[in-house]
């Protein structure tokens, strides 16, 4: 069966879209000594300077730039909260700035995301430093940047300057917001440059971001803003990232024609797709010049069917004490958040080869099977369709395979689909190849596209 035979078979697996609605410590202990050591085990000197030390500690005063750059920002940020109907209790709320000429606030795109595919469900409110509270409006969204503008009426705060170069490598940065609702805080680092591997354009920040920081200003040593809080690693310490200010400027004058938010919900996802889509094809489908395979045991295994695509190689551990595994991992680090709890736009490639020592081929089978069965990525079903798949014997380029092809539709963006291929060869009793492409949120045609190159390159060379 030929590959574009089963690639047309995809135009059956279609799902019926539908609506659903969805909500965005560290903390630190210490250990209290067991008790004081034995007068005589240390001496009275030290005591003595351990004690000066403690009290120089406890006296000394928060860093003079940090409270410089506080105070000069404070009556620039606001605390942006989420409200589900008419609740009196906000659903999520993140940061924002002034800039322009005082009314218009910078945010995050997923700070404000429920509200602007909610629009009926979700209001938006501000609440500044003195207290004052009030509505606010969408003005212009890059889901690409996740970034957002919007305002309030009769809202009108000294804005803050913008700094449209990156930062270079070690200079000292700070970023302010409102982290886990305990108020405005300011956290003090180092600006590390662009992260090499992000699609999206983020500035590695290392200082702590915490959840509720999402859409404060990223300030310089001058107080300008070089970009905006947009998120952290959570199991990795002082690890954030920052979307450069060098993108606001094109969203400004993008809101000078705001969201009309009366009309239909289903517009606005469209223009949230669109622009997913536009990214996606940008990102997904830049072919490199040259496709590059890497051989495994005789396996020519596709690892770069995009420009950005990054691969690694490692021994993985067997699920089978005589079985050994050689595995090829291969993604496009890049997310971008289409709504609260979903992101789209990641392509990801695994390639197992396994070695039988010494199976029975029924056993060796039966491991193979268990590698290839895993189960798929799973979604919440309120965001996606089930996967409708199929499942074909083909020759591809040296050996015979079975191929499953599955693929989900998503129920707020209808334009938007997930692809899950596994390649399992079948020729070997002793070797065999489970290979998976899986793509996130992309067009339904840009992904068959996706797959046939990812078919296509799969080879035996002996």
């Amino acid at each position: 069966m030929k590959i574009a035979r089963l690639v047309a078979a995809l135009w059956l697996c279609g799902s019926a879209p539908g609506v659903a609605a969805q909500a965005e410590d560290p903390g630190v202990s210490a250990v209290a000594p067991a008790g004081p050591p034995p007068e005589e085990a240390v001496p009275e000197a030290v005591t003595l300077d351990a004690a000066a030390v403690d009290a120089e500690i406890a006296n000394q005063e928060l860093s003079g730039d940090a409270r410089v750059r506080l105070d000069a920002a404070r009556d620039a940020v606001v605390q942006i909260r989420g409200f589900f109907d008419k609740s009196a209790s906000s659903a999520f709320h993140g940061s924002g700035f002034a800039v322009d000429d005082g009314r218009r606030i910078v945010t995050n795109y997923h700070v404000v995301a429920q509200a602007v595919l909610y629009p009926r469900q979700y209001r938006l409110e501000y609440l500044t430093g003195d207290g004052r509270t009030g509505p606010l409006h969408i003005l212009a969204i890059d889901v690409r940047h996740d970034l957002a503008v919007v305002a309030a009426d009769e809202l009108e705060l000294p804005p803050l300057k913008l700094r449209g170069e990156i930062p270079a490598q070690g200079e000292r940065a700070w970023s302010i917001g409102f982290p886990l609702d305990l108020g405005l805080a300011i956290t003090e680092g180092v600006a590390n440059g662009l992260v090499g591997n992000s699609m999206g354009q983020r500035i590695h920040y290392t200082g702590a971001i915490n959840r509720g920081m999402s859409g404060g200003p990223a300030l310089d040593t001058r107080g300008r803003v070089y970009g905006v809080n947009v998120s952290l690693v959570a199991d990795r310490q002082l690890v954030g990232f920052v979307v450069p200010a060098m993108h606001i400027p094109a969203l400004l004058a993008r809101a000078k024609e705001p969201l009309d938010l009366t009309s239909s919900a289903q517009q606005l996802r469209t223009r949230v797709t669109a622009q997913v889509l536009a990214y996606t094809a940008e990102v997904l489908e830049a072919q490199p010049d040259a496709a590059r395979t890497q051989v495994v045991r005789g396996y020519a295994l596709p690892t770069q069917i995009s420009r950005h695509v990054e691969c690694s190689t490692v021994e993985e551990r067997s699920p089978h004490v005589r079985t050994r595994v050689e595995a090829v991992s291969c993604a496009i680090p890049a997310r971008i958040t289409a709504q609260a709890g979903v992101n789209v736009g990641g392509l990801t490639m695994q390639h197992r080869i396994l070695q039988s020592i010494g199976l029975h081929p029924l056993q060796f089978e039966r491991q193979v099977n268990r590698l290839a069965e895993a189960p798929r990525r799973t979604g919440a079903s309120a965001y996606v369709a089930r996967f409708a798949c199929s499942d074909a014997l083909v020759s591809l380029d040296g050996f015979d395979a079975r191929i499953s092809t599955c693929v989900r539709q998503y129920r707020l963006f209808v334009e938007l689909y997930d692809f899950d291929v596994t390649v399992v060869g079948i020729d070997d009793p002793e070797q065999a190849l489970v290979s998976r492409l899986a793509l996130r949120g992309v067009g339904f045609a840009s992904g068959k596209r996706i797959m046939e190159r990812y078919l296509g390159a799969l080879q035996w060379k002996r």
